[in-house]
């Protein structure tokens, strides 16, 4: 059956209280609801935080929960309000980390910070907060809650509620389009490279997308790997880096979108000679359809750019050949000036014209005007590289 949308404006719902004689109590799956319903004619409960009363909540459609039975301070200290999918998302985690780990831990109060993850795993001296993210809110508000477990030593594994849209998308190499919210929930992990992890409470599977490669915006290109509750355990585990036919497949889709951009800027451009990138062609008497291949290529870092590789790398190029810069003369100081012209310069960009400087003078290019015989198949080495190094870290 499908879980409905429930929202209750104002109500924090919580899994945990105290009863009477101060043990702690937690809403668990296999709990009935009949039991739980007696519990509510004969039982009274607590917020584990502030001590007030709360109401246990068991109806037939939301999942059974605590809620103050009016607003209190240490509303605070709980996430937003919560729907059935993220309520239900919490106790398939906890029961799914429970059979792993003596110390999974449901929505403990962290004092020394006011913030309640909504599991945590001790184990070894090591506490792991672990947050199941459903609804879209402020992205500094995340960053928030994540400094504030990082003051206190704590490194936090958030888990996004998996988007629509990817439900039923086919597995493995793919293009995908994240949203900016999306994107911030994306880590780097050698040796899968930047990964995305999300879980759905209504199939309990965690989709996973693996290998990321940025494009151009919020567009990349991974593998996407199911991965059913009943055979996920903790610490997560991490799917394969992409094989060798994998590769091919990168190559082929990076190769396709790359001219797509290419014929479709030139196709829809509305600004002419005005446009940054186009007037690069234009002044360096390249047709943006024949632009050599080895102007486009992923490097390493190439995601600190929102815009297409071939056309931050061309404007580098356009910039160096002004400048009357052969590429074994460029400073870091010149590639700073070189980012800020762009929207966020940031020492990411740099680093990222530093490796593309270093890719052209490996392949035998000392000018912007010069010519290689660079092909597809120094893509797909430039993309061996980057998940072989990865994989070589690890």
């Amino acid at each position: 059956m499908k879980i409905p949308t429930i929202t209750l404006k104002g109500v924090r719902r919580i899994l945990t209280a105290c009863s009477e004689d101060g043990r702690m109590v937690v809403l668990t799956a296999d709990l009935k609801r009949d039991e739980l319903r007696s519990w509510k004619e004969t039982r009274s409960f607590f917020c584990p935080q502030c001590r007030s009363p709360v109401h246990l909540k068991v109806g037939d459609i939301v999942i059974p929960h605590f809620a103050h039975r009016k607003a209190t301070a240490c509303r605070a200290s709980f996430s937003e309000g919560e729907s059935p999918q993220h309520l239900t998302g919490k106790l398939l985690l906890h029961q799914l980390l429970s059979t792993h780990s003596e110390d999974a831990i449901l929505e403990p109060l962290l004092k020394e910070i006011s913030q309640r993850p909504d599991l945590l795993i001790a184990s070894n001296d090591v506490k792991v907060p672990i947050e199941f993210q459903c609804s879209t809110i402020p992205i500094p508000l995340l960053e928030k809650r994540t400094q504030g477990y990082q003051k206190v030593g704590m490194t936090p594994i958030w888990i996004l509620h998996t988007p629509q849209k990817f439900t039923n998308i086919p597995e493995g190499v793919g293009t995908f389009q994240f949203s900016k919210f999306e994107e911030w929930f994306i880590v780097s992990t050698p040796p899968e490279g930047d990964v995305l992890l999300t879980f759905n409470p209504q199939t309990k599977t965690f989709h996973y997308f693996t290998s990321l490669l940025h494009i151009a915006g919020q567009r990349y290109i991974g593998m996407h790997h199911n991965l059913p509750i009943t055979f996920q355990f903790f610490p997560f585990i991490r799917p394969k880096v992409p094989s060798n036919e994998d590769l091919i497949r990168y190559v082929n889709l990076y190769s396709s979108k790359r001219r797509e951009d290419l014929e479709r800027w030139v196709m829809l451009n509305r600004k002419g000679i005005n446009d940054p990138f186009l007037r690069c062609c234009y002044e360096m008497r390249i047709l943006p359809v024949n632009l050599p291949t080895w102007i486009g290529v992923p490097i390493s870092g190439n995601d600190a750019f929102r815009e297409a590789d071939f056309e931050w790398q061309l404007r580098l190029l356009h910039f160096l050949k002004r400048k009357n810069l052969s590429f074994n003369k460029v400073t870091s100081y010149n590639l700073q000036q070189f980012v800020w012209g762009f929207d966020h310069p940031s020492a990411e960009k740099t680093s990222a014209c530093k490796k593309y400087i270093e890719f052209l003078i490996r392949n035998g290019l000392k000018n912007p005007s010069d010519k290689t015989d660079f092909s597809e198949k120094g893509i797909l080495y430039i993309i061996s590289e980057r998940f072989l190094a990865n994989e070589a870290q690890n």
